[in-house]
């Protein structure tokens, strides 16, 4: 029984991971923190910091896409 959820969380696993691709999954994370940082006001990020984690990870999604 035990077994057979196992094999059950691996073919969910699997199945998310061929609906998109590493591109696809770092983009879609890059857009979440960029909506978050720049839509919630963060006592303790700076707008400097908001554009540098914003820009690092513009570099992380090019990176992702040249990886294809």
């Amino acid at each position: 029984m035990a077994n057979q959820a196992l094999t059950e969380q691996d073919e969910t696993i699997k199945a998310f991971f061929r609906t998109d691709g590493a591109s696809e999954m770092v983009e879609s994370l890059h857009y979440m923190v960029e909506s978050f940082l720049f839509s919630t006001d963060l006592e303790n990020i700076t707008p400097e910091m908001r554009v540098h984690i914003v820009n690092q990870l513009g570099v992380a999604t090019l990176l992702a896409k040249l990886g294809k």
